[in-house]
């Protein structure tokens, strides 16, 4: 069994979060519970966590923490160490087992984490929301389904940069909409001093992620969405001109971090020639649209009309072919990444060199592993058949 990195960013989780009580564990001394947007209180870390010791992640195990509290229905809590870093699972949205998932409108005007839904335009009859949290280190608000008077509910994004807006827009003018390409349909959008609300129609279902045990039945529905997506892109190559913003794709950081990271396991020569000679195959592969943020919490399963749908356009360009797939499936042996991606060289080809780079980054040591060893004899042999009949299937 190969031995997962352990993050340094990972100090911790909160476990359990009720009416009256919260707990965890957390690596720093003691954290600080903050509600609301307000101190609450600071937790020493030093409750005994057996789990915690066998995992291998404390010596001594004391590193758990318990605190009372005292919430309402639609308060948010987060857990940060004294450094400011979050504890995994925060924030954590409180919500009361016998109340409605909704939250009611008047909480936004009394609660700094719903500023944003206060804010919303006039025009938007909302009377109840759901928040949600995107992924970024601070976690903030970055979107809530709204429940709107006289219409079904709506999905807005909040403090979306002009350019990103732009992007998304055309994106969806000129290849989701008229390709059909299973994505939330964008309704509307409106100005906010310096950054847009960006309204889409609600898609009901669960993210790929929370689909659990048996998700990868899914996977070749999502499969062939990304397949039209790279047909459509390829007849509007020369229409589609992405504007610089903030959301760049996951690739520009993805070799670098690979590297930084072998350099600190200090791997051989031989290892780091192999590096370059993945940077010449990437430079290689064909470049297709591709949504360039395609892990499995982007991707919506609607079990009941079995159909899924694509979110979050945020950072689609046109990036080399197998980097969207091998982030979806990113996590998986590299033979069941294989089976599971298109039956042509070029896609199992690029398929199979960005799982070996997210390994190199997720598992300690990959570099050194017999799976890897295997890996780059299969990424070898299918370059040789690339070089000689690209797009070619098996």
């Amino acid at each position: 069994m190969l031995k997962v990195i352990k993050k340094p960013g990972v100090l911790g989780f909160i476990d359990r979060v009720s009416e009256d009580a919260i707990s965890g564990w957390s690596l720093s001394p003691y954290v600080t519970v903050v509600v609301n947007g307000r101190t609450r209180c600071r937790l020493s870390c030093n409750r005994p966590r057996a789990d915690v010791k066998k995992a291998g992640l404390s010596l001594s195990g004391n590193v758990g923490f318990h605190g009372t509290l005292a919430l309402k229905h639609g308060d948010v809590v987060r857990v940060v160490t004294p450094k400011g870093a979050p504890l995994r699972h925060s924030p954590w949205l409180f919500k009361h087992p016998k109340q409605s998932d909704w939250l009611p409108i008047a909480i936004s005007h009394q609660h700094a984490e719903y500023k944003a839904v206060a804010s919303l335009p006039d025009q938007l009859l909302v009377d109840r929301f759901k928040p949600l949290f995107g992924q970024s280190a601070e976690r903030r608000m970055a979107g809530a389904v709204l429940n709107v008077a006289n219409q079904a509910p709506v999905m807005a994004r909040f403090d979306v940069e002009p350019k990103a807006h732009a992007n998304v827009m055309q994106l969806y003018d000129k290849v989701i909409t008229p390709s059909r390409i299973a994505a939330p349909p964008l309704l509307a959008a409106f100005s906010q001093q310096r950054h847009m609300l960006q309204l889409f129609a609600f898609q009901p279902g669960i993210t790929l992620e929370e689909v659990g045990s048996g998700w990868e039945a899914w996977v070749p529905m999502v499969m062939a969405q990304l397949v039209t997506l790279q047909q459509a892109g390829e007849a509007g190559r020369s229409a589609l001109k992405r504007r610089y913003s903030r959301f760049k794709s996951l690739l520009h950081r993805l070799l670098p971090s690979v590297i930084a990271q072998a350099l600190r396991e200090g791997v051989s020569g031989i290892e780091l020639t192999f590096f370059i000679f993945l940077i010449r195959v990437t430079a290689r592969l064909p470049r297709v649209l591709s949504h360039g943020d395609l892990h499995r919490n982007n991707v919506l399963i609607d079990t009941q009309q079995q159909q899924v749908a694509l979110i979050d356009w945020d950072r689609w360009a046109y990036l080399p072919l197998g980097f969207d797939a091998a982030l979806l499936l990113r996590g998986l042996p590299w033979t069941d990444v294989e089976a599971l991606t298109e039956k042509s060289v070029d896609q199992q080809l690029g398929a199979l060199v960005f799982t070996y780079l997210f390994q190199c980054l997720d598992v300690a040591h990959f570099m050194r592993s017999e799976e890897a060893a295997q890996l780059r004899a299969r990424i070898y042999k299918l370059y040789k058949q690339f070089k000689m009949y690209p797009g070619v299937s098996q």
